[in-house]
């Protein structure tokens, strides 16, 4: 299998729990889950990760991290966008070289309309003083939730925005009760993506793809497999 794709009308809490555990994930209005990944004509196995929150600690970068941005204000509400998301989500496309979706009506509902959405989505904000200058959105089931995408002020960089708002993410659902986080898919090989193997490594684990069971990513090996291969 190289991907699928299901749009479903409705997912309740406990069905999003069941999707994730079974290495699907959102995109957009849809779900999907995939083995591979194409980057620069090279073709990369994905392995999906997730966090068993029960057993996390704060990390000491976590720890670096708070001490680095002690004076950001923090908000965590259901999905309220206005004005400056937009404005801030195109600062930071801007700022990016790597490909994004186009706007967050994009990444969110597949289109640039805003739409009901099945999912249960939450934003986090960081603000300096008054001026949004970090977001994230991450989606809610009932004992697991998903992290999405993260964005910020490119003037900001410097502070490590975008994982300090993971440590955030899993912070606010270890307090909301949940027992895992779902940050997405590693790339062996693909080095970007390498900073989930940093985040909360004592509680991590992966999906095997052969034995279709998480298992510590202490455990993780090569799998044996020729990839990356150039077509």
């Amino acid at each position: 299998m190289f991907e699928e794709f299901i749009q479903p009308d409705q997912l309740l809490p406990e069905q999003l729990d069941e999707v994730l555990s079974l290495g699907w994930f959102r995109m957009g209005p849809s779900i999907f889950t995939t083995e591979f990944i194409t980057f620069d004509q090279k073709i990369f196995r994905t392995l999906w990760l997730r966090l068993v929150l029960p057993t996390y600690q704060h990390s000491s970068t976590f720890r670096k991290l708070e001490k680095r941005n002690p004076d950001f204000r923090i908000e965590c509400k259901p999905l309220q966008l206005d004005d400056r998301h937009h404005l801030l989500y195109r600062q930071y496309r801007q700022a990016m070289s790597f490909q994004m979706s186009p706007t967050i009506n994009n990444l969110l509902y597949g289109w640039d309309q805003g739409s009901d959405s099945i999912f249960d989505t939450q934003q986090l904000e960081l603000y300096d003083g008054d001026e949004l200058v970090g977001c994230s959105f991450f989606d809610c089931g009932d004992q697991s939730a998903q992290g999405i995408s993260s964005f910020y002020h490119p003037d900001y960089e410097k502070h490590s925005m975008g994982r300090f708002m993971i440590y955030l993410q899993i912070d606010f659902c270890k307090q909301l009760g949940m027992y895992f986080y779902y940050p997405g898919y590693f790339v062996p090989g693909y080095p970007h993506l390498d900073y989930k193997l940093k985040i909360g490594t004592r509680c991590l684990e992966f999906l095997h793809p052969h034995q279709n069971r998480w298992l510590p990513i202490g455990e993780y090996q090569d799998l044996g497999l020729p990839f990356p291969f150039t077509f």
